[in-house]
């Protein structure tokens, strides 16, 4: 019995030592840098794939969103006078997309893809049936849009908060921003 002690106290003895063995981890972050060479591969094949796989895309830009939708609404009342585009440029640029440029309206596709479940934050493109003037809002949920330039019964161009369906014609069509 006594050398079943004695054979149990050595054991413990290297558990000790295995806590060193442990520290030499320095193998992790080897593996790191073997990592950023796969993500360079995957988003070129996600990016075709994007568009049917809405539902489990819209979690994934759930932060941006929100970004976009407080930063369009803090620019109502302040960018009276500009463009509908300006104001989602400014909004883009705001909240943190770093490439957010002044486009034509039906331009803005390029920064993400079609979406028939719509997010706050999402852009929203009318094409006025293909008449017209198109127009670009972004959507703030509850079925309302940050829209600029749009003119008052006054006939004054304010940044506003109004409908989605008070876009000035066509159906609106969302855009996920995924940049």
């Amino acid at each position: 019995m006594q050398d079943s002690t004695v054979e149990s106290a050595p054991e413990q003895t290297p558990s000790q030592p295995s806590a060193p063995e442990q520290t030499p981890a320095p193998s992790d972050p080897v593996q790191e840098p073997s990592q950023p060479s796969t993500p360079e591969q995957t988003p070129s094949e996600p990016s075709q794939p994007v568009q049917p796989s809405n539902p489990g895309t819209t979690n994934q830009y759930a932060d941006l969103n929100n970004r976009i939708a407080a930063a369009a609404q803090t620019l109502v009342g302040v960018t009276d006078g500009q463009q509908c585009t300006q104001v989602v440029q400014q909004a883009l640029a705001l909240a943190g997309v770093s490439d957010a440029y002044q486009l034509w309206p039906d331009e803005y596709i390029y920064y993400g893809y079609y979406t028939d479940t719509p997010q706050a934050g999402n852009l929203v493109y009318y094409n006025n049936g293909g008449r017209g003037v198109d127009h670009i809002a972004i959507y703030i949920g509850n079925g309302l849009c940050v829209h600029g330039n749009f003119w008052t019964a006054d006939g004054v161009s304010q940044t506003i908060i109004s409908s989605v369906y008070n876009g000035g014609g066509g159906s609106p069509q969302f855009i996920q921003v995924t940049r």
